[in-house]
């Protein structure tokens, strides 16, 4: 190569890492939006959330409202989150003290984590039940969670395979969980030596409806033994209100960002009710606008969500103005179809009318969530119910955040006050 050459190939290769390097940050600053105040604790959790949150728009965001049909957007979310999950907690190392395995009970999958020769620190159980607005998530999404908490408490950890919509609809994965459930009452004792009054049932978003179901239907029925306890993190808990301040403040500052938000909830939500949402997803506008709630629902709903109204004049965000409830544009289609739901225990938990029986309730919400509110009225109720209750709101919190609770420290801070408080409920409980 002559001189001439070599100087020529010299300036190509700089003038393309050049072209590259302006393409990069070209893109960078495309995608940049800056966080909301508040939105995470620290310095490292905002530098990741800045990193984490344009990924996760590129990665599922973006590409999924390019569908036209819902469905292949739950395909495309679900294949998206279940490759980028995979790099999530990698730092989670229980120095093989940990044995898992999966079991399959009465027809349902779970996967168990046993303490190695069952040296646990409390002869009690948890069973967990993840999100994923019941139609997304596995319990492999979950498994760094499951591990590290099985690991840090040293006690038995099982976690719920249960059937996804839209495939199946309401209230199948209820029933699997439940089947999933009743098996650990009849064999715990047997297969792992636990004492099964000392139980907790544990579950994130859809997780936490389904967690909350479960307790209430076996309190409903006096079913012993009884559970010890429940957490509810960020639970989603009911469908006949769309317009909480939660989810009006969404709209005004965090629409567009890659976070839990009002369209996705009543997609999952109308998906699990059994509606083919390839067919009405012009039902959606007006379900964010609660056009879906018919007028003979209005008086019993209210009532349920009367505490929203304390919400509204007590609850504010940082710098930010809370924009007033928006128009409501009716849908009798909508009110027709979601009649059997909006008020059914079973599927919105929110409007059980007799919460006086239940365990010892743990309900983590966050700040940056649409579900924040339905989270912070049903703690309000339990309490007032007389059911012991620890509410924790974490101010700089996100929906999901558990997610990410080996790189945020606002999401491992979460988990040990989970923690916690599961293992002084567990000892709480006399043999």
């Amino acid at each position: 190569m002559t001189l001439k050459e070599g100087k020529e190939s010299f300036c190509i290769k700089y003038l393309v890492l050049g072209i590259s390097t302006i393409a990069l940050l070209t893109i960078g600053y495309s995608l940049y939006k800056p966080l909301p105040d508040g939105f995470t604790v620290s310095r490292w959790d905002r530098a990741v959330m800045h990193v984490v949150e344009p990924a996760l728009r590129v990665a599922y965001y973006y590409p999924s409202h390019m569908f036209s049909k819902a469905s292949s957007m739950v395909q495309w979310t679900r294949s998206a989150l279940n490759f980028l999950s995979k790099s999530l907690g990698l730092g989670v190392n229980t120095h093989g003290e940990i044995d898992i395995k999966w079991h399959n009970w009465n027809g349902t999958p779970v996967k168990v984590y046993l303490p190695l020769n069952n040296k646990t620190s409390t002869d009690g159980a948890v069973v967990f039940i993840h999100g994923g607005g019941f139609a997304l998530g596995n319990v492999d999404m979950y498994d760094s969670l499951v591990r590290r908490m099985a690991y840090e408490t040293k006690t038995l950890f099982i976690s719920i395979e249960y059937r996804l919509s839209p495939e199946t609809a309401f209230p199948g994965g209820l029933l699997d969980c439940e089947a999933a459930i009743e098996h650990l009452f009849e064999f715990g004792k047997v297969q792992f030596g636990i004492n099964t009054s000392k139980i907790v049932i544990m579950g994130d978003s859809a997780g936490g409806n389904l967690a909350t179901v479960v307790a209430q239907r076996r309190a409903a029925r006096n079913a012993l033994p009884k559970l010890a306890g429940q957490v509810l993190i960020y639970p989603l808990l009911q469908m006949a209100d769309l317009q909480t301040v939660s989810y009006r403040y969404f709209h005004s500052r965090l629409d567009g960002y890659a976070l839990v938000d009002p369209e996705s909830v009543a997609y999952y939500y109308m998906f699990y009710a059994g509606i083919n949402m390839d067919e009405k997803s012009y039902l959606v506008p007006s379900v964010m606008s609660n056009g879906h709630v018919a007028a003979d629902l209005h008086s019993e709903i209210d009532e349920i969500m009367s505490y929203e109204k304390v919400i509204e004049s007590t609850r504010t965000y940082k710098n930010s103005t809370i924009p007033n409830r928006w128009a409501v544009r009716p849908s009798l289609e909508a009110q027709h179809l979601m009649q059997p739901f909006l008020t059914n225990p079973d599927f919105s938990p929110l409007m059980r009318k007799d919460v006086s029986n239940l365990p010892a309730t743990m309900i983590v919400t966050c700040e940056f969530d649409v579900l924040r509110d339905e989270g912070m009225i049903y703690a309000h109720r339990l309490e007032t119910s007389g059911v012991p209750t620890t509410a924790i709101n974490y101010q700089n919190g996100f929906h999901a955040m558990l997610n990410f609770h080996s790189e945020l420290y606002e999401a491992s801070k979460a988990v040990i006050d989970i923690e916690n408080w599961t293992l002084k409920t567990i000892n709480s409980i006399q043999p």
